[in-house]
């Protein structure tokens, strides 16, 4: 096992709002998106409390030779912003999920700093109660739905789950096309939406997914019968299977969902989960769940975003491999890690590994966002990682490396 690196911050400066969540702008590298959340409190005439959430989005620029940061452009926000992540193939499209039960999808062009980047383009009211908030929102892979279109998946607080899409340009508006409702009230934390691999076929067969984890520490998978015939107003494939495994894995609230790039066992995906209770598990999404490979991160485990992926091959162990996965952690409380989940296949059998490669501490609060800098070509090397992760009370951006 290999020394756990503990990083020092190169940069680090201080918002004027606290950092709910940041992604890198796929399209400029150099350049990163922050949402953050702002509460406020005032005493009413009549001595009660009354509270305001708001917000901002934050283009920021990060020097990747100096490691400096600088403020591009600051959009002020009447709610609070809870998540935030970029388009997997219109790269300069972005999407928000807001306190106030909207979305909201915005154009970023970095490319003349001197004029205002970022541009709305639209917002929607998702939920028709804008006193919930909606939670996460995740894209939808390009195969997801049964007929060629775009869209997205959000969580609200009040257990629902909803599916919005559109068969046009996903640049000038989306409609409803199902919801998923829980039997209790209680945060749905995060949704994944991904098409799997099936070992029938020679793993041509791509099946829909959505899972996603709510405060209770229950996981719930739906699989969708992508192959199935639907009517001209239907968009989303029927469910085909659905289960929960009633929080028998994860002993706090489930807050992050990472489906694997492996073919499924048994009929069933590999994902990494992360909870509150602290744990990154390698998870089998079967009926009842079962948990493959399990390590404890000091923190609760608030995000998870893959770095890379490596597949090595061992030439005299006859058929046996090494799938690697770097994985970036945010952590609330602990910081940020850098984890390395390996998958050893030999001779029909298969076992999985959780190993943290480097720890960043200098965090004085939650660590809900971070993101890394890939420019590929212009990285000193393949193993060196250039992050920006945050910390929300202390309003802090940290840049830091790890050579793992």
């Amino acid at each position: 096992m290999a020394t756990i690196q503990n990083p020092k911050s190169a940069t680090t400066v201080f918002l004027d709002q606290p950092p709910s969540c940041l992604e890198f702008c796929p399209e400029a590298p150099d350049y990163f998106i922050v949402g953050t959340y702002l509460l406020s409190e005032s005493k009413t005439d009549q001595g009660e409390i009354e509270q305001k959430k708001t917000g901002s989005l934050q283009l920021w620029k990060l020097d990747p030779v100096s490691k400096a940061l600088s403020q591009i452009q600051r959009i002020d926000l009447p709610y609070a912003v809870f998540d935030l992540h970029f388009h997997p193939r219109q790269k300069d499209l972005f999407a928000i999920a807001s306190s106030v039960g909207t979305v909201a999808l915005f154009q970023v062009n970095p490319s003349d700093p001197a004029s205002n980047p970022i541009t709305q383009l639209w917002s929607k009211q998702v939920h028709e109660d804008p006193s919930i908030p909606t939670l996460f929102l995740a894209w939808a892979p390009q195969n997801w739905f049964p007929r060629p279109a775009d869209g997205f998946a959000v969580t609200f607080s009040d257990s629902r789950t909803a599916v919005f899409g559109t068969q046009g340009d996903i640049r000038d508006e989306v409609a409803e096309w199902g919801t998923f409702e829980a039997k209790q009230m209680i945060e749905v934390w995060f949704v994944a939406l991904a098409s799997m691999t099936s070992p029938v076929d020679d793993h041509k067969t791509q099946i829909p997914f959505m899972f996603t984890g709510n405060d209770f520490g229950s996981l719930h998978t739906r699989r969708l019968d992508g192959s199935a015939e639907i009517d001209d107003d239907e968009h989303v494939s029927p469910m085909l299977l659905e289960h929960d495994d009633r929080a028998r894995h994860h002993t706090a609230g489930v807050t992050a969902i990472l489906p694997l790039p492996v073919p499924m066992v048994d009929d069933a995906p590999i994902l990494l989960t992360g909870s509150y209770d602290e744990g990154l598990r390698v998870y089998h999404a079967t009926r009842r769940g079962e948990v493959l490979a399990e390590q404890g991160l000091d923190g609760g485990v608030w995000r998870l975003q893959p770095l890379e992926t490596k597949v090595m091959m061992a030439m005299d162990a006859g058929n046996a491999s090494v799938t690697q996965f770097l994985v970036l952690a945010s952590c609330m409380h602990a910081g940020t890690r850098v984890v390395q989940v390996s998958l050893k296949e030999s001779g029909g059998s298969s076992e999985w590994e959780i190993e943290v490669l480097a720890k960043f501490t200098e965090h004085e609060s939650m660590n809900y966002a971070s993101g890394f800098w890939d420019s590929g070509a212009q990285r000193k090397s393949k193993s060196e990682f250039l992050v920006v992760s945050s910390s929300f009370y202390d309003r802090r951006l940290c840049v830091w490396t790890a050579n793992v």
